[in-house]
């Protein structure tokens, strides 16, 4: 884009244009909705997503959407926390060969079942498990009611030209066939990639499509073959006739009963390298495949809702930002959906976004505080994409633990695997090997310190209190909790005027920050209360452990918090911390007023630990 040439006539409008209505647009919505901020969301397809697709919200996610006031009805939709708690290996769902119809592994799952005390006391929140096919709706739902008349479904991007001054889009009508002319003044790229990226001439570097995805969405009653109820995925491995391993996901979808006894379900399958590509393939051969990888019997019913089928890649784009134009979710990042970590790190996206732009375009940020986007989110999602690439391929290297071996005799993978489940020393020996390597699938079903563990320090928009950053598991399983400036605000449970509330759930308004003060720091409340009134920033303060403020309710926030009783923590509005001062500093107005212009990107003055910290 020509960012020199004047605009052309505009049919509408609006602060931002949002280009995708799927997960990440939908919550760029409902966050600048509630941010005051006027946005235009366009989708080129009539309807939300009609595929289940993801289906699991981790807890950070969940704390997005409790911000968002939707996360209580997305539980009330989704899955019961009994029905959604571990992951499970299945050897087949039917046949009646010796190895047909076990359990190979079952582990706890995104913190559920044994995992379940772990999450809980680093959030409010658990987990949620909801496929895009209702998940949408409700976004769109909340969304429309909060901007009436502000989401143009069947309505296509064609084209972008920006100046000094905003950006026009040309954006066709795909029902009366009609061009409309928009203008913003910036633009949220949440469409998969699809469009803006080639308009801007930005490239995804990492992993190219290695393998094609398959996913079925079938209707049928697959009770009398699953074994458990609360598995959230059971993944079927089964052997062929030809001696082969072949992989199906069996994901159940509800959506009024679920567990083992879902109306709804998504298989999943992929075409590695080589294969006869699936495109080409037909659907009843697809549905036939599928079925045999099952082993389900001949007339067992399942019917087939719809088929899709999606390149897998392990992506990132070149660039987060081209001048007034920003990538989220798709867009931005791209891989296999190991580890259930897509979908969520592009609503993080979005929430991240969201804010940044308000306070620019209401005035209090710096225009320089858009840089930090790119500069906070890429790593991320770099981080995202390599896990999830690794988890993919790890999550099939079991397969060496049964002893079959891809390319030999059938008749020798058939004996290993009879061999696997035989009632016998070796059997038992087999079995115990096999655990050790399912035992590594962790990786990919308990990270809550990648979900939960991801620090802006580096990115240069917060404050430094000269303290060292907690280890870092290698694994991402163990997340450990701090207030360092960068890290999300630890969980902590509080009680203000007889309502037990987490640190991420004080009452504030949207787009403020929060600023929590030891049990003496009447100061720091008096320093938030000058600046909001002398510069009308958003700011909200609370005193833990004075009189009428928050108490703590258990002793975890004193722990965790990194501060005597007159120090201090600032924390932007996305959760994450801004600032930390472990005790009082000669001057609080200044040193809040530091750390907000280095937060916010204005002017050149630095958040660095006051004189007196110890």
């Amino acid at each position: 884009m020509n960012p020199t040439r004047r605009p052309e006539p505009a049919d509408r409008h609006t602060q931002v244009l949002i280009v995708g209505g799927g997960g990440s647009g939908l919550t760029a919505s409902l966050a600048l909705s509630d941010l005051g901020i006027g946005s235009l969301l366009v989708e080129r397809h009539p309807t939300t997503s009609r595929q289940p697709k993801a289906h699991i919200l981790n807890s950070r996610t969940m704390e997005v959407f409790g911000q968002l006031r939707v996360a209580e009805d997305i539980y009330r939709e989704g899955a019961p926390p009994e029905n959604c708690g571990a992951m499970v290996w299945l050897s087949s769902l039917g046949g009646d060969e010796p190895y047909d119809r076990k359990v190979l592994y079952r582990a706890s799952a995104y913190g559920g079942g044994e995992l379940a005390a772990r999450y809980a006391r680093a959030s409010a929140y658990r987990h949620a498990n909801l496929g895009q096919r209702w998940l949408e709706p409700l976004l769109r739902r909340h969304a429309e009611q909060r901007a009436p008349g502000s989401l143009l479904f069947h309505h296509e991007l064609t084209g972008l030209a920006e100046d000094d001054e905003g950006v026009t889009a040309t954006v066709l009508d795909r029902g009366s066939g009609r061009t409309l002319r928009i203008r913003a003044a910036y633009v949220v790229a949440a469409d998969g990639g699809k469009t803006v990226s080639r308009l801007l001439g930005i490239a995804m570097a990492g992993t190219p499509t290695f393998l094609e995805w398959v996913n079925l969405h079938v209707r049928a009653d697959f009770s009398p073959f699953i074994p458990y109820d609360d598995a959230v995925v059971n993944r079927v491995s089964s052997l062929s006739p030809e001696g082969t391993l072949e992989h199906c996901g069996v994901v159940p979808m509800g959506p009024t009963r679920w567990g083992r006894h879902s109306e709804e379900w998504t298989l999943m399958f992929s075409r590695p390298p080589g294969a006869r590509e699936a495109a080409e393939l037909d659907d009843a051969t697809l549905v036939a495949m599928v079925r045999r990888t099952l082993k389900l019997p001949d007339d067992h019913a399942m019917d087939v809702e719809s088929i899709s089928r999606w390149p897998v890649e392990g992506t990132v784009a070149e660039r987060f930002r081209s001048g007034r134009v920003f990538l989220v979710g798709d867009a931005a990042h791209r891989h296999p959906p190991s580890g259930a970590l897509g979908l969520n790190t592009g609503i993080q996206d979005a929430h991240n976004l969201a804010w940044k732009l308000a306070l620019v375009l209401e005035g209090p940020a710096g225009p320089g505080l858009l840089d930090s986007y790119e500069a906070e989110r890429r790593p991320v999602a770099q981080r995202v994409v390599e896990r999830a690439l690794f988890s993919l391929f790890n999550q099939i290297a079991f397969t060496s633990g049964t002893g079959v071996v891809q390319g030999a005799r059938p008749e020798w993978n058939r004996a290993q695997m009879t061999a696997l489940f035989a009632d016998t020393p070796d059997g038992e020996t087999r079995r115990a090997v096999l655990r050790e390597y399912f035992a590594t699938n962790r990786i990919t079903t308990s990270h809550l310190g990648l979900e939960m563990g991801y620090d802006y320090a580096d990115a240069g928009y917060v404050g430094d209190d000269l303290t060292a950053r907690p280890r870092v598991d290698p694994l991402g399983l163990d997340h450990q909790q701090s207030a360092r400036p960068g890290a999300r605000l630890p969980h902590a449970w509080l009680r203000l005027h007889d309502r037990r509330l987490s640190t991420h759930q004080l009452p504030s308004r949207p787009g403020a920050f929060l600023l929590l003060a030891g049990s003496d720091g009447d100061a720091w409340l008096a320093a938030a209360g000058k600046l909001v009134d002398a510069h009308g920033l958003p700011l909200v303060g609370y005193a833990v452990g004075a009189e009428g403020g928050p108490q703590d309710d258990d002793g975890t926030w004193t722990e965790l918090r990194g501060h005597d009783p007159r120090g201090a923590v600032l924390v932007r509005p996305d959760g994450y911390v801004a600032m930390r001062w472990r005790s009082a500093p000669e001057q609080p107005v200044d040193a809040l007023g530091a750390a907000l212009d280095t937060a916010l990107a204005r002017g050149t003055r630095t958040a660095a630990a006051p004189g007196g910290v110890g």
